[in-house]
């Protein structure tokens, strides 16, 4: 088949009324000719691949240091299309500006990044075009918190709170894994609510950085339990490395209640207390800060005045004779004050006044942050 097309030239230089030209196009080699563009175009062309990003996970907050600043690991994994290079870059949340340009990811990473909440760009680049991109929408730099204790540091509380600010997250120390910092936390045992996303709020607000919490606790748990040779020990101890070397601001103890109930004297209580202390900042590899609170009330009959004064007394005991050690809230009055979802547990107003509690503990070290940087 052939197409003919004719057109008519007024210029001509022969022109007798018109001249008219013929042209003559095989409509199969014309269609072949475009296929073959398209099929080069198509081969050439191909939509930029996605990144697998490793580490850091999404909603991921990390230990600002003395200055104010994180080193933030940069782990992808292996693309089938090797780019020439690998970029990142930080966009500010608040402000959407970068903090730096483009910076090229090389082996055993770790972006320097100041305190905030950031989205991390990727891009792969081979012969200066884009061909794998990758983005994780939260990542933060601020303060975390590894928890520990009984049941009124886990989520036995009620009701379950929500954090207000987005900067608020949670992570499971057994996965790595980050969410948001609704109750109920990740790593601790029970199904309600906590202090920590009150607590959360408060320091954002107040200091303007994100803030993560690692949760161990278990509830009807006593001191012995999180003792080195304990069960529950290595959930403290993952926790920590999970959080590296100086990767969190303290450790928050909240436990006593048990131990009122079994009689726990005060010299093995603080015995044991330390220990564990002084072993979890052996498998951290630094000293890191504890913050004990005072807790002993247990409305059972075993648990007296006695022996809830006991195992105060104990924990006043590490709190003077351990170094980087400070004292907690005292939350053995809320019972009177009507603040409790049953016997023992803490409802909304003892939640809060829980959370309040710790964010009046931390302000002297927060105080020394905001001092050392410049």
């Amino acid at each position: 088949m052939t197409l003919k097309l004719e057109s008519t030239r007024r210029n001509c230089a022969c022109w007798r009324g018109s001249c008219l030209q013929t042209r003559t196009v095989r409509l199969p080699l014309l269609i072949k000719a475009a296929f073959n563009i398209l099929a080069s175009v198509s081969m050439t062309v191909q939509p930029p691949s996605s990144l697998t990003i490793t580490q850091p996970k999404e909603r991921a907050i990390f230990q600002r240091n003395m200055h104010g600043v994180a080193e933030v690991p940069i782990v992808l994994a292996v693309l089938e299309r090797q780019p020439d290079t690998i970029e990142v870059r930080a966009i500010n949340r608040q402000t959407q500006l970068p903090v730096e340009g483009w910076t090229p990811v090389t082996a055993d990473m770790k972006l320097a990044l100041p305190a905030g909440w950031y989205e991390l760009e990727f891009r792969g680049m081979r012969s200066g075009r884009v061909i794998a991109t990758g983005k994780l929408q939260r990542v933060g730099v601020g303060e975390v918190f590894v928890t520990c204790g009984q049941s009124n540091s886990a989520n036995y509380g009620n009701p379950r709170l929500n954090a207000q600010d987005d900067r608020v997250s949670s992570c499971d120390f057994q996965t790595g894994l980050w969410r948001d910092g609704n109750d109920p936390q990740l790593g601790a045992t029970g199904e309600g609510g906590s202090p920590w996303p009150v607590l959360g709020d408060l320091i954002a607000k107040k200091f303007d950085v994100p803030v993560g919490f690692i949760c161990t606790g278990v509830g009807s748990t006593q001191v012995s339990f999180w003792m080195p040779d304990g069960e529950g020990y290595s959930r403290l101890k993952q926790a920590l490395q999970l959080a590296g070397a100086y990767g969190c601001r303290a450790v928050l103890w909240h436990q006593g209640e048990s131990d009122s109930i079994s009689g726990t004297t005060a010299e093995s209580y603080a015995r044991m207390l330390t220990h564990t202390i002084t072993q979890s900042r052996k498998d951290a590899g630094w000293d890191v800060p504890w913050g004990v609170a005072l807790a002993s009330f247990h409305p059972a009959p075993e648990a007296t005045t006695e022996r809830q004064a006991a195992v105060v007394a104990g924990q006043r005991e590490v709190l003077a004779t351990m170094p980087s050690v400070f004292k907690g809230p005292a939350t053995d009055g809320f019972h009177a004050r009507g603040w409790l979802c049953d016997d023992v547990h803490f409802n909304a107003q003892g939640l809060a006044a829980h959370a309040f509690g710790w964010a009046e503990a931390l302000a002297p070290l927060m105080q020394i942050q905001a001092k050392a940087q410049p």
